[in-house]
């Protein structure tokens, strides 16, 4: 009684499955990659076509830029520290140069015109030109001028 009781495994089922997925992953896996490799390799060789050519533009757009007249990103805090001496002591805030720059220049500081700043301003006190007294982040000051000493001593 137990053997006509439990239900007997439909072996067709189980094999049925697997061999139509592979057969149907088999056949679309043989046709489909090779046209899709030839593509990107096609597509592959202009791309880089495309990016050896769009470099060379974006040089040629950084000196039209210079040509248009704005002057660089460390000439415009210089203005701005100077146009603001009641800041002179503290230092100017990166908002107020910001602002600066979009009123005289009428650029819009967001995005690339922002990590060109921040560049500016990292380089600059890298070089010795701006000091930053409240560290990476906060107000920016002109350095101060060294003075050369003489060292001819009268006697």
């Amino acid at each position: 009684m137990s053997t006509s009781n439990s239900p007997a495994k439909p072996a067709s089922k189980v094999a049925d499955k697997p061999a139509s997925k592979s057969a149907d992953t088999k056949a679309a896996s043989t046709s489909r990659p090779p046209v899709e490799k030839k593509k990107r390799t096609a597509a592959a060789k202009p791309k880089s076509a495309t990016k050896a050519t769009a470099t060379k533009p974006k040089g040629k757009t950084v000196t039209s830029k210079a040509e248009s007249g704005r002057p660089s990103w460390k000439d415009i805090i210089k203005e701005c520290i100077a146009l603001n001496r009641e800041d002179a002591r503290t230092g100017v805030s990166r908002s107020t140069i910001k602002k600066y720059a979009e009123e005289t220049y009428k650029i819009e500081v967001t995005g690339i015109n922002l990590s060109q700043l921040n560049r500016a301003i990292i380089s600059g006190s890298e070089t010795g030109l701006f000091v930053l007294p409240k560290g990476p982040s906060g107000k920016v000051k002109l350095a101060p001028k060294t003075k050369k000493t003489e060292t001819n001593e009268v006697r």
